[in-house]
């Protein structure tokens, strides 16, 4: 039985410039890969340097699972 997918917003402190983020997954650590590779992707840098800014050793991001008021 496949995981259902959820829709994840991060807020990421990336040199001194906040990025927002959102994707759908079924878990936690599979939005945070995913938001950590788009943002390699979108600096043009290795996905292992942006890996190591938010292995969580610092408070300088943050990812949540969106709402929604429907269901």
């Amino acid at each position: 039985m496949k995981k259902p997918n959820y829709l994840w917003v991060g807020c990421f402190n990336y040199s001194r410039e906040v990025i927002t983020k959102y994707t759908n997954a079924p878990t936690w650590a599979s939005a945070k890969n995913r938001m950590l590779r788009r943002i390699a992707n979108d600096h043009g840098v290795n996905y292992q340097h942006v890996y190591k800014m938010f292995n969580g050793s610092k408070d300088n991001f943050n990812i949540e699972r969106e709402i929604n008021d429907e269901n």
